[in-house]
């Protein structure tokens, strides 16, 4: 019986991994879009849009094919980043999505193909595949719903199943009847999804504005990004939430930094209309390290992000860029940042009070050009022995001084 159990059990993990292989790939069988710029996420909203005097009645909207690509494409990156094109033929439509997902040994895209059509007042799948796989249309119509029903996704279903009253697909567009009061409900689902973050929109929305707003021809700056967040804190929140927005805030500021590489751990609701590199003394590996740095360090993580930093510059020394002590600068101080920041409520406070009027970036990570960095390992062992000797501890205490000589710091 227990060798027919792990025959079974093996099996099923050799079918999971087939699965796996056919559905994920390297290339995404679309075209990689840029995103929406700042003119498709106006439409959006204007497409989205319920008035006051509208929430209580029936509100219809007609979506052309670019008008639902737009939509489409704008509602999905609230839950994952994904390239989508829709196409309106005739009475259906040709739906194609390729959701971005962490790396694995089978890639990086996972594709969905499927057809919409209209019978009567029902709506049927058709032609599903998912990767290389294709699933019957009986199957098909039995197994989304059963995803949809089992998965996080049934808060959304039941949304629109209670305020979505009619859909109609024409040769030339999508009609859409619904309750002007789904833009309520769908504002308490959202607020219940970041209860512990509920003003992160708002800062993520905050940074869209800014970088929309931003002259191309000058560096984006980390500190045009947390001071105008900080001083919104400051102004338009309570003091006792002053821990709560400080973390919204660094990880609003995470989530753009590290724009592909941490979306996908972090809770967002925004797609950015304009992407620019965020600098300090004119380096983008800078505000990296810092922030991340800060964001390890306000999810209680501190002595392991230090411990993280430390043991990155070692493998760099070993194989990559070298021991940099630049680096350790940006991580020590984003690690203090970060520490600050949700210490208590009088400090996050204060940390609001000071950052809302910071104008530099050399206000929150100390000058370091001078330190050195792109030492290989024999280099490093040569000028500081090892990690915790005279002369690497000597230089740490430098950098330290240098750190706490900020005023942000003597918090």
């Amino acid at each position: 019986m227990l060798k027919f159990l792990l025959y079974i059990l093996l099996s099923l993990a050799i079918l999971f991994v087939g699965l796996l292989f056919f559905a994920i790939d390297d290339t995404p069988l679309l075209k990689i879009h840029q995103g929406l710029n700042r003119e498709d996420i106006q439409r959006a909203k204007q497409l989205l849009h319920v008035a006051p005097e509208e929430r209580g009645q029936i509100k219809t909207v007609s979506l052309d094919q670019k008008d639902l690509n737009i939509a489409v494409s704008y509602l999905l990156n609230h839950f994952a980043e994904n390239t989508t094109q829709i196409q309106i033929v005739d009475d259906r439509l040709m739906i194609q999505i390729a959701i971005f997902v962490p790396k694995s040994p089978w890639g990086r895209y996972l594709d969905f193909s499927f057809n919409l059509r209209q019978v009567d007042d029902a709506i049927f799948i058709k032609s599903l595949k998912i990767g290389e796989i294709s699933i019957p249309d009986p199957a098909a119509n039995l197994l989304i719903p059963a995803i949809v029903h089992n998965t996080p996704l049934e808060q959304h279903w039941q949304l629109l199943s209670r305020y979505v009253k009619k859909v109609r697909i024409s040769p030339q567009a999508l009609e859409i009847s619904y309750l002007g009061s789904i833009v309520d409900a769908a504002k308490q689902l959202a607020i219940q999804k970041h209860r512990d973050y509920p003003n992160l929109h708002r800062y993520q929305q905050q940074i869209n504005e800014i970088v929309s707003q931003h002259d191309p021809s000058w560096r984006l700056s980390i500190t045009d990004l947390l001071q105008p967040l900080f001083l919104t804190a400051y102004q338009q929140t309570p003091t006792e939430d002053a821990v709560q927005e400080n973390r919204a805030i660094i990880i609003a500021v995470g989530s753009y930094i590290y724009k592909q590489d941490l979306r996908r751990y972090l809770p967002l609701g925004l797609v950015y209309s304009k992407e620019y590199p965020v600098f300090a003394y004119k380096r983008v590996d800078i505000p990296q390290h810092f922030i991340a740095s800060a964001l390890l360090a306000i999810l209680d993580s501190s002595l392991l992000g230090e411990q993280i930093g430390i043991d990155k510059e070692l493998g760099d020394a070993q194989k990559g860029s070298g021991f940099s002590f630049i680096d350790l600068t940006a991580d020590r101080a984003g690690t203090r940042f970060g520490q600050i920041a949700v210490a208590s409520t009088e400090k996050a406070r204060a940390l609001q009070r000071i950052m809302s009027s910071t104008k530099d970036y050399s206000s929150i990570i100390p000058e370091l050009q001078d330190l050195p960095e792109h030492m290989d390992e024999a280099t490093f062992v040569g000028k500081f022995h090892s990690v915790g000797s005279s002369a690497y501890n000597e230089l740490i205490q430098l950098i330290d001084d240098r750190i706490n000589g900020l005023p942000v710091y003597r918090l």
